[in-house]
């Protein structure tokens, strides 16, 4: 796949509550961009790209047993998002199909009122987008942490697909059923994944440079149509914040395009010696259409 165009202003803004260090809560707007992209299999209309949502949105709830009262709940900004998404496609594009768009998440899908860089469950987003759009894909962020019983509710749920293997590629997008049989053979999105990043592997969703950087060069090599990672390559000469090892695996690969984040960039998408694109997410939204 190859993006042919990402606008430069957003095409529409989410209010959210954000936590500034020291634990301060300020009012924030979540930027949503379209863009453009070749290369699309034929069963997907749209994709949807997002990563490190670290938000909480205020909702009034009836409280339990009480007939009028309310309270406000903090709900996590990956969790409001996905229906607004929904219905301001259904406005711009009315002619794209929500089941046949998917979501890709980079990652740092959780967040918690009064603390910067809270580690949670990231879950209820991930089925918010699904409940919205047809499929889910992606990667758990540095500050994504699931028990058990929530790894499996992902790893069981129709159509969401969380890669938190070592070095995994899935498919996504399959036509739906009754269509005609050359609609039918029309292929899957083939979506690498890694997410964590580069640390010490005594803390959560973290691996030493080389297994991480062995990880993305066998991911490489499979040729995907697209790459997950959570974090960002770092690129110097741009002033933008990431890992410089990274950018040296991928330049050192095939082209391919990349979605990333942890690290925010004034300039979402950059172009690699190789050709290969990077599309950094952190702390927005991004729509694909053909």
């Amino acid at each position: 796949m190859k993006i042919r165009l990402l606008n430069d202003e957003p095409i529409e803004q989410f209010a959210y509550l954000n936590v500034i260090p020291g634990g301060e809560v300020i009012q924030a707007q979540l930027p949503i961009y379209h863009g453009t992209l070749d290369g699309l299999p034929e069963g997907i209309d749209a994709l949807i790209v997002a990563s490190d949502l670290q938000g909480i949105v205020p909702v009034m709830e009836k409280e339990s047993g009480a007939a009028s009262d309310t309270e406000s709940v903090d709900k996590l900004l990956g969790e409001m998002l996905p229906a607004y998404v929904r219905l301001l496609m259904e406005v711009e594009w009315p002619e794209l199909d929500p089941q046949k768009t998917g979501v890709l998440l980079c990652g740092d899908m959780y967040a918690l009122r009064g603390k910067r860089g809270a580690t949670g469950n990231p879950v209820p987003v991930w089925l918010a987008f699904r409940a919205a759009f047809g499929w889910v894909a992606g990667v758990h962020g540095n500050h994504d942490l699931t028990d058990d019983a929530d790894a499996h509710r992902l790893h069981r749920s129709e159509g969401i697909h969380c890669i938190d293997g070592p070095a995994a590629i899935i498919g996504a997008g399959r036509p739906p059923g009754g269509l005609a049989p050359s609609a039918a053979k029309a292929r899957q999105l083939r979506i690498a994944g890694l997410g964590g990043i580069i640390g010490r592997p005594d803390k959560p969703n973290r691996l030493p440079a080389e297994p991480y950087l062995q990880s993305v060069r066998k991911l490489l090599k499979q040729q995907p149509d697209c790459l997950l990672l959570h974090q960002s390559p770092g690129i110097a000469e741009l002033g933008l914040r990431g890992e410089p090892l990274i950018r040296q695996a991928l330049e050192a690969g095939p082209e391919t395009l990349v979605f990333s984040g942890h690290t925010h960039w004034d300039t979402p998408l950059v172009q690699l010696s190789n050709g290969t694109q990077t599309v950094n997410a952190d702390s927005r939204l991004l729509i694909f259409t053909r």
